[in-house]
């Protein structure tokens, strides 16, 4: 009974990593997801703003939506972790983080002022 004790007592730390490590993995997840979403959201403000002939210089839900994903990319990158995404995945990432931060920056320099 105590050598199972012991056993379990060895096995117990090895076990909390990995399901840290998937909770993670399962957190960038939820966040690259969320990211989608809020730039639907994003696209959805300003999309009739920069296509009509007259674009206002400042705009309220057009502006908050682009910082808000904004903030959230800035999130997401501090989840990312080896652990969770290969190269070839870390790449895709970076880059579809870096069109998309570059995408609300322009927004919030068009509708925040």
């Amino acid at each position: 009974m105590r050598r199972c004790f012991v056993v379990l007592g060895c096995l117990i730390p090895l076990l909390l990593p990995s399901s840290a490590r998937s909770d993670q993995c399962s957190d960038l997840q939820a966040a690259v997801a969320k990211a989608t979403a809020l730039k639907a959201e994003m696209q959805r403000e300003t999309g009739p703003l920069l296509s009509s002939t007259r674009m206002p210089t400042h705009d309220e839900a057009a502006c908050n939506t682009s910082q808000r994903l904004r903030d959230h990319i800035v999130d997401v990158i501090k989840l990312i972790d080896p652990k969770c995404v290969n190269d070839e995945q870390h790449r895709a990432l970076a880059a579809n983080l870096n069109a998309l931060m570059r995408e609300a920056n322009a927004n919030i320099g068009l509708f925040c002022n």
